[in-house]
């Protein structure tokens, strides 16, 4: 079966002269998620800011009403009439709408009649055939399943930067796997060991699992409301960095959350040049003070690899480009 020829796409042009800046930071960005960057005090370490003054004459006013009224409602006890009111049962919706003969007798409800069963078409087995995301633990996930018509039209990363105009001879190679530990200065900071056995041999040890220890989970993490994977993976700082930094900031630090600087952009493309990428974004997002191993795992796959900055044999592209990892 012939496949039509492969058309650039309308600015191709244009987007062939930046692509030609290889590696230059500044055309790396994320796209449009409609979200500014935010800073979160995950472990609660920020120093708590106090109230902010009314700056005029106007707004202390305001303020000056707001509390006046707040205080005669609770003069006059309108809160607590309103809250009793809301809790109290209402008679109509406690009532049965269809009242029986028989009040201890409760009726069953009727069944619908089920729908007729549609013409479904034959299941496709190999999900790998069309670019689907592997079965893999959360941090190996590295792309998403193509949709529609896109999913018989991946193409090879070299191929679709050529047909986009974009020249990529600078770009970063890596064959999916990261090859370096925690950021040194991370180490240092916080007594972690110099390797991945030291680090698992010198807080336990055991055979690793997947299989989270709720035991393990101290009272004070169960209490902020985390998933049992989030809390466990807060007790790993020095046995098992990897699962820490993979959902995790550094302690003291906050979570950056939005969108990216041009100096974490730098410092994401650094850390793939000297280390490879593609695998272990706990450890990889210890470089990086505010991401953590999911976030990297996410620009990974939406923009350093769509964005021509490094080439990942494991992923192919669609026309309307986005990178399906294929393994």
């Amino acid at each position: 079966m012939r496949r039509a020829a492969l058309r650039p796409p309308a600015g191709a042009e244009e987007g062939s002269a930046a692509g030609r800046g290889g590696l230059a930071v500044s055309a790396v960005r994320a796209r449009p998620r409609g979200r500014a960057r935010v800073l979160v005090d995950v472990h609660g370490c920020a120093a708590p800011q106090r109230p902010a003054e009314p700056q005029n004459e106007y707004e202390r006013e305001r303020e000056e009403r707001i509390r006046r009224n707040a205080e005669m409602l609770q003069q006059l006890g309108v809160r607590e009439a309103a809250a009793a009111a809301c809790a109290a049962p209402s008679s109509r919706s406690c009532s049965d709408p269809n009242p029986s003969t028989n009040p201890g007798k409760r009726t069953a409800p009727k069944r619908r009649a089920a729908p007729p069963p549609e013409a479904l078409e034959p299941t496709r087995r190999s999900a790998r055939a069309w670019g689907a995301e592997p079965g893999a633990g959360a941090d190996e996930r590295d792309g998403g399943a193509a949709a529609g018509s896109e999913r018989m039209e991946l193409m090879e990363l070299e191929e679709y930067f050529r047909w986009r105009g974009m020249d990529v001879s600078r770009a970063i190679r890596v064959d999916g796997r990261y090859r370096g530990w925690v950021d040194p200065e991370v180490c240092t900071q916080y007594g972690i060991a110099g390797t991945a056995d030291e680090a698992w041999e010198q807080n336990g040890g055991g055979k690793f699992t997947f299989k989270i220890d709720r035991s393990a989970i101290p009272p004070a993490l169960r209490g902020k409301g985390w998933s049992d994977a989030r809390a466990f993976a807060a007790t790993q700082l020095r046995k098992n960095p990897n699962s820490y930094f993979y959902r995790h900031v550094a302690p003291h630090q906050v979570q950056a959350q939005g969108e990216w600087t041009e100096d974490e952009m730098r410092i994401f493309l650094a850390t793939a040049a000297a280390h490879g990428a593609g695998d272990k974004w706990g450890l990889f997002a210890s470089h990086l003070c505010q991401r953590v191993g999911y976030q990297c795992s996410a620009f990974y796959r939406e923009v350093a690899v769509p964005g021509g900055h490094i080439l990942d044999p494991r992923f192919r592209m669609t026309r309307g480009g986005k990178a399906i990892f294929v393994g």
